[in-house]
């Protein structure tokens, strides 16, 4: 290695320290979570964009329970007790890591997960006030889809996209038909079921205002 390019090294290693990642001890990633429980990992404090801190810490979950599941899916096969348990991830605000027309660090291996994780026993839930912001290829994948009312018709395109012909007319028809607060229109593929379901109010604090 040349001497610059050690140098370069170096100093973007020490810029990354203020990124708090680093340890003086080794820690595996899967000892600061409960395979009993639903872990919730907040990374609104970290700096969002394509290649920004965010996505790379779900570039890196992402891969790593990938290959953990699908290692424990062999020892299932086997009959062998699994490492680890069938996995769903559910991500808010999802146009961040798999964005329509661009790259992020987590979009490659969230879109397999969409693609490939049913074999190995991961599921994909994504969530986003905006779905004509998200890759086609992961909306394309979707085999539950809630959706409420929506009045951008970009979005209310890119769900209509999704419209199958058991649905007996158009994604877009049942949205624009939502009236009450909390109204949701919920498609099952598995199923083949179209169906209108009640989301009951939120109940904790968020950024907009305090739960009644």
């Amino acid at each position: 290695m040349q001497d610059r390019t050690r140098a370069a090294l170096l100093n973007r290693l020490e810029m990354a320290i203020d990124w708090n990642i680093f340890s003086e001890r080794y820690q595996e990633v899967w000892e600061m979570f409960d395979q009993n429980a639903v872990n919730i990992v907040d990374l609104s404090v970290l700096d969002p964009g394509q290649y920004g801190l965010r996505s790379l810490v779900v570039d890196v979950l992402a891969r790593d329970m990938f290959r953990r599941r699908t290692i424990s899916r062999r020892k299932e096969e086997l009959g062998l007790a699994a490492d680890l348990p069938k996995v769903w991830v559910a991500i808010d605000e999802a146009h961040q890591f798999v964005p329509s027309g661009k790259a992020t660090l987590a979009k490659e291996v969230l879109i397999r997960w969409g693609k490939e994780g049913r074999q190995p026993g991961l599921s994909l839930v994504v969530a986003s006030q905006q779905p004509s912001a998200i890759e086609s290829e992961v909306l394309s994948q979707c085999d539950v889809i809630i959706a409420q009312k929506l009045t951008n018709g970009k979005g209310i395109a890119a769900l209509n996209k999704l419209s199958q012909d058991y649905m007996g007319n158009e994604l877009k028809t049942s949205i624009r038909n939502l009236h009450r607060r909390g109204q949701a229109v919920m498609v099952d593929d598995e199923q083949e079921r179209v169906g209108m379901s009640q989301i009951r109010p939120c109940r904790s604090r968020h950024g907009g205002g305090e739960a009644g």
